[in-house]
């Protein structure tokens, strides 16, 4: 899979639009189904286990399906579209909202217990409040790979759009 349908990435001339989190959605499909196959698993050890140790088994099934779900419904489907024509980026979800003008947003990279992501936000609290806009990246050959593609085909023709300037290795 390429970095464009990594990331959903549409550019149509009048907007830039991308899913930062959209190829997780391969992964956590299979991370649901192998949640569902854990249903007749446990229906099956019903009779062996104890009671207790079913109800911590289903608990902590719970907690695992209800995090893969909200993940399902409102971490993957974000989309980020950046209006050329009326020099603003929206976040959409559900609803679309209008987070900041193109004067506003400045970009940094984020890092987080050894790994780190491109992020967005407005100049004045970008750090209060900021828009993850890349996948995460470590240190390993393959993941600066991933890294110069998402520059080189996401990053920087957003940064082109909103006129900052980039230093480009060579």
């Amino acid at each position: 899979m390429n970095t464009i349908d990594r990331y959903r990435f549409t550019d149509n001339g009048s907007e830039i639009s991308f899913m930062p989190n959209y190829s997780f959605l391969h992964t956590l499909k299979w991370w649901l189904g192998a949640g569902f196959l854990a249903i007749p698993v446990l229906y099956y050890f019903r009779n062996t286990l104890s009671e207790k140790a079913i109800t911590i088994v289903a608990s902590i099934w719970v907690v695992y399906m209800g995090y893969f779900l909200l993940d399902l419904f409102f971490r993957v489907p974000v989309k980020y579209i950046f209006d050329k024509r009326e020099k603003n980026i929206y976040r959409k979800l559900f609803l679309t909202k209008k987070i900041m003008s193109f004067d506003e947003m400045t970009y940094f990279i984020n890092d987080e217990s050894g790994a780190y992501s491109y992020v967005i936000g407005k100049k004045r609290n970008q750090f209060v409040r900021n828009y993850r806009i890349s996948n995460y990246f470590s240190g390993s050959k393959a993941s600066r790979v991933k890294e110069e593609e998402f520059l080189e085909n996401i990053l920087y023709p957003v940064l082109d759009v909103l006129d900052i300037p980039i230093n480009r290795p060579q």
